[in-house]
């Protein structure tokens, strides 16, 4: 069986206030690659119609659907062939993978 180009750990997901998102890291075998997704793109995937969530939601809305998160990071990480740390999640990342798992 092939290894993922990215594996994520459960449990890891922190706020960073300044980028009004939740980070997390996964592992390569060239060594750690830093993640964030929105506090947008988090909102997006608990329910569109809200405006916005606060930093304790989040968080709670990553561990929701922190294997979700983990799979589309995973996508964007190939699509992107590594590029510059940390990768962005977006509500347009969130949108084009399929709909997240409850």
């Amino acid at each position: 069986m092939t290894r993922s180009s990215v594996r994520f750990q459960l449990g890891d997901g922190y706020w960073v206030a300044e980028r009004d998102s939740v980070g997390f890291t996964g592992e390569t075998d060239l060594g750690l690659v830093e993640f964030l997704i929105t506090a947008e793109a988090l909102t997006h995937m608990l329910n569109p119609d809200l405006d916005t969530i606060d930093s304790e939601l989040a968080i709670e809305t990553y561990v929701e659907f922190e294997a979700d998160i983990h799979r589309i990071a995973q996508l964007e990480f190939v699509k992107r062939l590594g590029g510059e740390p940390p990768i962005l999640l977006t509500v347009s990342d969130v949108e084009m993978a399929e709909p997240p798992s409850r």
